[in-house]
């Protein structure tokens, strides 16, 4: 009897242990973050699961290099877009949980130029003989809004063989940051905090840069990450959201659910 009821207790301990020890082990929160947001996603990654001491993992690049991991099995469970066309596309693929899409930020564009105190469009328009960095259009939702500036300017193909490709906004805007080029076309995010040598790009130059998150179908009973979700499209992290150099989704969209 003094037996069975020990190897009940070692039993329970090793239960208990194991326990423990899935918890404690427990796969920490992945997301997956489009360059220009990176800043704001661990800085809310830090609030919201710091305190619990919950791990957060945030991987960096384009939207477009990040859409094509997914696609081909990167373990990710939120996956935050620079656009909406790569989050419809990874929905129609199922690879999206059910009302898993949401607009979370309203991306702006910038102009920086090392030579100028005060730049221009004027600047930027006639200035097709310096080199420009800007995110590869092809990759990066930035780069696309770039693009369609310029084809605005009408200067687009006087520029062609002076533009330098980012293969995301981050590394286009560090081309400019490490004194490789003069000028550059990058997310006002990244800039809104200097004092000179930036403008903002009107809004009505480029398709407005809407910002998307999928839940991931594998995140779909995620507590974390929904938790995340709800948090990033609340009410007040929305009102937070110029600080970072975001506009609100509701100043585009009327909303996260918005179109």
């Amino acid at each position: 009897m003094i037996m069975l009821t020990n190897m009940r207790l070692y039993i329970g301990l090793l239960v208990t242990l194991v326990l423990v020890a899935t918890r404690s082990f427990a796969a920490p929160l992945h997301l997956a973050v489009a360059a220009n947001f990176a800043q704001p996603a661990k800085a809310l990654c830090n609030e919201l699961f710091a305190a619990a001491g919950e791990p957060c993992l945030v991987t960096v690049a384009s939207s477009g290099t990040l859409y094509a991991q997914i696609v081909h099995g990167a373990p990710f469970d939120v996956f935050l877009s620079a656009d909406t066309l790569r989050p419809a596309e990874l929905d129609r693929r199922g690879l999206v949980a059910s009302d898993g899409v949401k607009n979370y930020a309203i991306g702006r564009l910038a102009y920086v130029n090392r030579a100028a105190q005060n730049p221009s469009l004027e600047l930027l328009a006639t200035s097709v003989h310096s080199k420009l960095a800007m995110a590869n259009p092809d990759l990066a939702p930035y780069g696309l809004a770039a693009r369609q500036t310029l084809q605005s300017l009408s200067v687009f193909d006087p520029y062609r063989k002076q533009l330098v490709l980012g293969t995301n906004v981050l590394q286009a805007f560090q081309f400019y940051h490490s004194a490789n080029v003069e000028q550059a076309l990058t997310a006002w995010s990244l800039v809104h905090e200097y004092p000179s040598h930036v403008i903002q790009i009107p809004a009505d130059l480029h398709e407005p840069i809407v910002q998307q998150l999928a839940l991931l179908a594998r995140a779909s009973k995620n507590k974390q990450a929904k938790a995340f979700v709800e948090y990033l499209i609340s009410g007040a992290v929305q009102a937070r959201l110029p600080q970072w150099g975001y506009d609100p989704v509701s100043s585009v969209t009327g909303g996260p659910d918005g179109q």
